[in-house]
């Protein structure tokens, strides 16, 4: 059985290891005589360029992104022979929680994991601000983001809803709707609010807020449902079964059988298909 090599004592974590150092690194003490005596005193050597033996190149992601002779010079060599990592490497090997110096990996800290992190991070926050943005002209006039967000059921839903309906406007026809809103606040516990935007062409936009006080889930939700069936004159656990409220109300079309449509009755079924997937209970959508 091949034996686990000997870790290197304390003060000589970086026994065989020929550094580089690269850029500038901050202020006093980072500066490049003095991480340079840190990493000599615990085993290692550091050397002004970068040869074929050089197996450290420390350096910042400023000075990465130039494309310096050295950071070139230090790619070619290969991840095997030579990594490139920033200077919290050394910081973090030798200051440690409990005072001794340890070995650690050099792949937290490798400039490409950074940045590829930094990549990732930057991507999740412009999808956030998007989303932010898009929630917040949504809830306009209504609901403020900071506070508030669409309610989303247990199916995947988003009680953010669209009844239309076609009506005359100087002779032409025009679309007139409500978009209904269902909201829940940030943070527990949970309250939650109905709220209403009104769209006629030719007229300003109208918000209704006779519900927009915060409540338990089951007032608002109760008042959602009365607001729906005012407007389309169908129950809201009826939305899914194709029938019309008259000639004057508005019309809600749900999504298709492939998205979420929230939560419906007990043992509901749709026309011309089985028993619905989402009617495992009557949850939310109980009278």
């Amino acid at each position: 059985m091949a034996k686990t090599p000997a870790l290197p004592p304390a003060d000589k974590i970086f026994a065989g290891k020929i550094f580089v150092l690269q850029g500038d690194f901050g202020r006093y003490p980072r500066t490049h005589l003095n991480i340079a005596r840190l990493i000599a005193r615990h085993g290692g050597r550091v050397d002004s360029t970068v040869t074929e033996r050089t197996t450290l190149l420390v350096t910042t992601i400023e000075e990465f992104r130039k494309g310096t002779p050295a950071i070139e010079k230090a790619i070619s060599l290969g991840k095997a022979r030579c990594r490139i990592v920033q200077w919290e490497y050394v910081e973090d090997s030798i200051f440690t929680k409990n005072g001794k110096p340890r070995v650690i990996s050099a792949n937290f800290h490798e400039i490409q994991s950074v940045l590829k992190r930094q990549n990732r991070l930057s991507e999740a926050r412009a999808m956030y601000k998007k989303k932010y943005i898009h929630d917040a002209n949504a809830t306009k006039g209504l609901a403020d983001p900071g506070l508030h967000h669409h309610y989303i059921d247990t199916t995947g839903f988003k009680y953010h809803i669209v009844l239309s309906r076609l009506t005359k406007v100087d002779s032409k026809t025009r679309i007139e709707k409500y978009t209904l809103f269902l909201f829940e606040s940030n943070a527990a516990p949970y309250t939650y609010m109905v709220g209403a935007r009104y769209n006629r062409p030719g007229a300003a936009t109208t918000y209704i807020k006779d519900y927009m006080v915060p409540s338990a889930f089951d007032v608002a939700f109760r008042q959602f449902r009365r607001f729906f069936m005012l407007k389309t004159g169908v129950e809201w656990n009826c939305r899914l079964d194709g029938v019309r409220g008259g000639e004057e109300a508005f019309v809600y079309v749900p999504p298709g059988r492939e998205g979420a449509r929230g939560v419906v009755p007990m043992g509901w079924v749709e026309k011309g298909g089985g028993e619905g997937e989402e009617g495992e209970g009557e949850g939310e959508g109980s009278e």
